[in-house]
């Protein structure tokens, strides 16, 4: 019987790379972003399920899961990727509407996706939640100060969760990954990961890792990356 998934941030980059190689091992995915026409894009090419949204308003996650239960039954896996980072600036050049913004896509939203999903999981005693940080969590980025905080904040949540959910046979897993060469980025940066290549490392040795190991942290870096 195959697994599904639930995917957010699927309109592009990592998102969009990670529902590709995911239906190749014919896990049955609800894709979740804002942009309706790349998602509509993304169905057509992998047959996957979709549903537009934004993420960053209250009621959304719940909408969302509620969506995604009724679409494929059990959710098996939910991959919380959606992110955002307005821009690059110093902590004191920003304004609470920024981070009032970043909090609710970069926080808020996965953990509240988190809550509802561990309870159907932890129920049903399988599952496996996966929170797609930074290694911006790993060190301290000057002009990134609110993105970094709200990741940190996940990064907490998820720790959390490894041991709330483990009694329950439930997996959780943090996932850091290092530069990549997405539409996240205002310039491309062709030295940089491709988002196919974090897709599939987050695939294979995160979610098809054996039955009985868990990922608890991955972190994986581009060549030219070496920011401890």
């Amino acid at each position: 019987m195959s697994r599904t998934a639930l995917v957010t941030g699927a309109s592009r980059g990592i998102g969009r790379a990670l529902v590709k190689a995911l239906a190749a091992r014919d896990v049955v995915v609800l894709a979740s972003g804002r942009d309706e026409a790349k998602l509509q894009s993304l169905q057509n090419e992998t047959g996957c399920l979709i549903y537009a949204l934004d993420l960053g308003t209250r009621e959304a996650p719940r909408e969302l899961y509620a969506r995604a239960k009724d679409a494929l039954g059990t959710v098996d896996i939910v991959v919380n990727n959606a992110g955002y980072n307005s821009r690059k600036a110093l902590f004191v050049d920003t304004d609470l509407e920024e981070f009032e913004a970043q909090y609710a896509l970069n926080l808020r939203a996965p953990a509240e996706l988190c809550r509802l999903a561990l309870k159907d999981m932890i129920e049903r005693k399988s599952g496996h939640i996966v929170n797609v940080l930074s290694t911006a969590t790993l060190y301290a980025s000057e002009q990134m100060g609110i993105y970094t905080a709200m990741k940190h904040g996940l990064t907490g949540l998820t720790k959390v969760l490894i041991k709330e959910a483990r009694p329950h046979g439930v997996k959780v897993s943090a996932v850091h990954p290092g530069g990549t060469n997405t539409e996240f980025r205002a310039t491309e940066r062709p030295d940089y990961m491709r988002p196919e290549s974090v897709a599939e490392l987050i695939v294979h040795s995160v979610l098809f890792a054996p039955d009985d190991a868990v990922v608890h942290e991955l972190v994986f870096r581009p060549m030219v990356e070496t920011n401890f």
